[in-house]
């Protein structure tokens, strides 16, 4: 397994938690852009989460490694905006207990791809 699908599939195992955290804890009615029903917000999840696993699973899925490159990043933007949030609102938001594990595991990532 190369560096980029073993980060790949540990931001992926994450994001489920992520996800998780976000459901129990009423991200869909907090989140400051949209609200949104909760039953949205969960196919939302299973279809986000349903296509990157089938870009793990499927070894020939076209432009694999990039959308695995793609994906680390964006849990590090994810992780990022949940920070920046919880900055703003000075209180818990949902997501915010598993936020710096994307922003630690991405640059662990980073270094590792650097050095």
């Amino acid at each position: 397994m190369s560096l980029i699908e073993s980060y790949f599939v540990v931001f992926l195992l994450l994001q489920l938690v992520h996800s998780i955290e976000e459901i129990t804890n009423k991200f869909n009615k907090k989140f400051p852009l949209f609200r949104m029903r909760l039953s949205t917000f969960i196919l939302f999840e299973i279809l986000f989460f349903g296509f990157f696993l089938a870009v793990f699973l499927i070894s020939g899925f076209p432009a694999r490694e990039q959308i695995m490159a793609f994906f680390n990043i964006l849990m590090f933007a994810n992780g990022s905006w949940h920070l920046v949030w919880w900055g703003i609102e000075k209180k818990y938001v949902p997501g915010l207990f598993t936020a710096p594990f994307f922003v630690i595991l991405f640059l662990m990532f980073y270094f590792q791809v650097l050095f």
